[in-house]
């Protein structure tokens, strides 16, 4: 993971070198507060999340991207029901999206993130590691400069889930997301 984080700014840092942001241009930098409802082992979750990152310039991003499931239950599902232990499920990873504007504050993106993911339950002594692989469609409103909203449909694949009673299946499915959009 350090070598990771070392190789992501790196590659930031020459990217910064090589670009001219000038005083009319977009912003440099973005970060978006998520909150995703997702299928989840055949029913829906909760999840809240954070997006960060740079515009490599108007129509390019690349990023981070982090989602925790909220211990809430929802519809009638068996996870983070009450007697029963509650599972941890989050992932991670990079993100990239192309930008197409419509007009100046209206703009569709696509998404493509790639992560790990880490479950486990409370109670349950093992945990384990997966890979996540999440493309998306974005429809994106700038309300002034700084600050936007955007809604996305996403559909999660995992692979590698050897844990308990799941498999792939239970971590791959329909997602969408409402975030809060910051530009700096």
């Amino acid at each position: 993971m350090k070598r990771f984080v070392v190789l992501f700014a790196l590659l930031i840092t020459v990217q910064l070198s090589a670009q001219n942001f000038s005083a009319g241009k977009s912003s440099m930098f973005y970060v978006d507060l998520v909150s995703k409802a997702s299928v989840l082992n055949g029913d829906w979750g909760l999840f809240g999340g954070m997006r960060a990152g740079i515009n490599l310039d108007e129509n390019f991003s690349i990023g981070l991207a982090g989602h925790g499931l909220i211990p809430v239950q929802l519809g009638k599902s068996y996870i983070n029901v009450e007697g029963r232990d509650e599972l941890h499920f989050g992932y991670g990873g990079v993100e990239a999206s192309y930008k197409y504007y419509l007009s100046p504050k209206f703009y569709l993106s696509g998404n493509l993130f790639a992560g790990a993911g880490r479950v486990d339950y409370e109670l349950l002594p093992s945990y384990d590691y997966f890979f996540i692989i999440e493309p998306g469609l974005s429809f994106n409103y700038n309300i002034i400069e700084w600050f936007g909203l955007g809604y996305q449909v996403n559909y999660r694949a995992a692979s590698g889930v050897k844990y308990a009673d799941f498999s792939n299946a239970s971590f791959g499915g329909w997602s969408t997301d409402l975030a809060f959009k910051f530009s700096f």
